[in-house]
């Protein structure tokens, strides 16, 4: 009888041992079943460009880029339910702007370079909204639209730069580099 009741009390010791689980649940990544989107603090701050400045530097006849500001613009009045639609297009528009070619005056490395930040942008936003990472996306959109914003005031400054004259130097054409044709560090 002795051995029965060692036997019975190693069992009950051994399953009263069992560690208990907590009940809190903590996740740093967050997954919803829903997206909730808040409002960028840069969505209604977006940089707009004047008539005037448009009509002066004939950006309404760089069809490409008209399309992505056009793009960007329609997505500032964002609707939850279609962010991936708007933000799966907004990469299309904006790989076709990259391989179309770029008016002379606005054919430089950091206009290129700028857009490309947006790009990369848009791909954050992508992969936060078809994951459902409802924070890291609005921190996402809320970069979009500040990297959209300086990029536009770069198109700004870069216009004002043209408008400088530079003959006094003897300089009247700066030499150029196509980064898209020929990348800066090849040794072409």
């Amino acid at each position: 009888m002795l051995r029965y009741f060692f036997l019975v009390l190693t069992i009950i010791c051994v399953f009263s041992c069992k560690e208990k689980k907590s009940d809190i649940n903590i996740s740093t990544d967050r997954t919803m079943d829903k997206l909730t989107i808040d409002k960028p603090d840069y969505a209604s701050e977006l940089t707009k460009l004047t008539p005037e400045f448009i009509d002066d530097n004939k950006i309404n006849q760089w069809i490409q880029f008209k399309k992505f500001k056009d793009a960007m613009e329609d997505m500032s009045q964002l609707n939850p339910a279609g962010i991936m639609t708007f933000v799966s297009e907004l990469y299309k528009i904006t790989s076709s702007l990259l391989k179309s070619p770029f008016p002379e005056q606005f054919d430089k490395l950091p206009i290129y370079g700028r857009i490309k930040v947006v790009q990369t942008q848009i791909i954050k936003c992508h992969f936060y909204a078809a994951n459902k990472q409802n924070e890291k996306l609005n921190q996402s959109l809320d970069k979009l639209y500040l990297e959209y914003n300086i990029l536009l005031k770069r198109i700004i400054s870069i216009a004002e730069e043209n408008k400088i004259k530079l003959d006094n130097f003897r300089l009247d054409q700066p030499t150029v580099h196509d980064s898209k044709m020929k990348p800066a560090f090849s040794r072409k």
